[in-house]
């Protein structure tokens, strides 16, 4: 049996590390039951703790949020606004996606970083705004986004859109016994 290449000290045999469509930071306000949350994720393997209630869903609930999942897809609300922390008039959830190396996305537009960003309000719903790594708007348009998650899943092999992605993940968060 040959040795895994992830463990070899041969740089040839060891897999291509990404550098794109790796979700480096979260960020939420009044999302859920989150006032302000900031997480920067590492490169590779991220484990979210806590106890029951705690808003580990939660958290997952805003990446699928983010990348256009619509709120009955999650299978937490009816509707976007139903994510608005209680007592709050809107939310914010941002993602920032790593976007370097051959593997980008339009790099000449967006640069090294690809921000995702869904304001909700109760009074006039939800929108998108994708920011490029200096912070400047992109793009608004849900077709803009369908564009970025499409090419990233394929690298990923994660399907946001399915109905059971939420409950994949839950279930896999659940099921582990640390």
């Amino acid at each position: 049996m040959e040795p895994s290449p992830l463990f070899t000290d041969d740089p040839a045999r060891r897999p291509k590390r990404l550098e794109a469509g790796i979700i480096s930071r979260i960020h939420l306000e009044n999302f859920m039951c989150h006032s302000n949350l900031d997480i920067e994720f590492g490169d590779l393997v991220n484990f979210i703790t806590g106890q029951n209630g705690s808003g580990k869903s939660a958290i997952l609930t805003a990446l699928c949020v983010a990348f256009g999942c619509r709120a009955r897809g999650t299978q937490r609300a009816n509707t976007l606004k139903d994510f608005i922390k209680t007592g709050c008039s809107s939310a914010l959830v941002q993602v920032e996606i790593k976007n370097q190396g051959e593997d980008a996305f339009k790099h000449e537009l967006y640069g090294d970083t690809i921000t995702v960003e869904r304001r909700i309000s109760e009074s006039a719903g939800g929108s998108i705004t994708l920011k490029n790594s200096q912070g400047r708007k992109i793009g608004s348009k849900r077709d803009d986004l369908r564009e970025i998650v499409e090419y990233f899943n394929d690298a990923l092999s994660l399907d946001v859109y399915r109905s059971n992605f939420i409950g994949s993940l839950s279930y896999l968060a659940n099921d582990i016994d640390i």
